[in-house]
């Protein structure tokens, strides 16, 4: 993320925390929102895409700039509260991932909208200027697009029971993935470069309503972040459902 966008997100957020630029869970007209904190309205406007982006905003079109719901956001700071998860907890949870993901981008590339696809490009945007940068801020926020980009994925499958499923598996992985980009090498599987092409190329079918391709790039993703974590001994070989070929045995049942 570069400097000024940074910027302006982080001067929205403290208008918006302070209940300045809020009535009710309604922000100020975006003509309002440049004056509270001395930026122009297309600048603004950048920063409020973003902080959508990242599930904080909800832009409803000729309807204003509302909050998203509280009830989902304390839902979300009490699952990051969650301690002492049993030993093996990230290997159940990346089997999960296995068997849920690739369906859900398959449906997703059927279902999606073009302001799905706005959010994806917005997320991807962002991974790719955090690509080359080094250290553990790099890695935080680069953990936070990752994340927005695969539940954007899944949001756009509109199945609200599946989302509220997958808000808590991400929520568990979100320590090791962080720890992924920091141990693994840019080029090397899983490394942000390699993350950055698998999101990509996700992206690419899932826009060109490709969902068959969009189920074998969500596969081929998982399989690279699978081996990157048991390289980092983060879990175990068998975690790897698709390497057993486990899921395409469960199919032909």
């Amino acid at each position: 993320m570069n400097e000024k966008r940074r910027q302006i997100i982080e001067k929205l957020l403290e208008k918006i925390n302070s209940g300045e630029v809020v009535t009710g869970d309604r922000l100020l007209p975006e003509r309002q929102l440049a004056e509270a904190v001395g930026e122009t309205r297309p600048v603004v406007r950048e920063g409020l895409i973003a902080l959508e982006a990242m599930g904080v905003l909800d832009i409803r079109d000729r309807q204003g700039i509302y909050l998203s719901s509280s009830e989902e956001n304390e839902a979300k700071m009490m699952l990051h509260k969650v301690r002492g998860w049993p030993a093996d907890m990230l290997s159940r949870v990346m089997e999960v991932r296995q068997i849920i993901e690739p369906l859900a981008t398959a449906i997703a590339a059927v279902r999606r909208d073009d302001k799905d696809l706005s959010k994806m490009r917005e997320c991807l945007r962002n991974l790719s200027e955090l690509v080359e940068e080094p250290g553990e801020a790099a890695a935080r926020e680069s953990l936070i697009w990752n994340t927005t980009f695969h539940t954007v994925i899944v949001e756009s499958a509109e199945n609200a029971y599946l989302s509220r499923i997958y808000e808590g598996i991400h929520t568990v992985i979100e320590h090791s993935l962080s720890l992924m980009r920091i141990g693994t090498a840019p080029e090397k599987e899983g490394g942000p470069r390699s993350v950055y092409h698998d999101h990509l190329r996700l992206f690419e079918r899932i826009e060109a309503r490709d969902s068959a391709g969009a189920e074998l790039c969500a596969e081929e993703h998982l399989r690279h972040s699978i081996n990157a974590m048991v390289a980092l001994g983060q879990i175990v070989p068998a975690s790897n459902l698709f390497g057993q070929k486990l899921i395409g045995q469960a199919r032909l049942l």
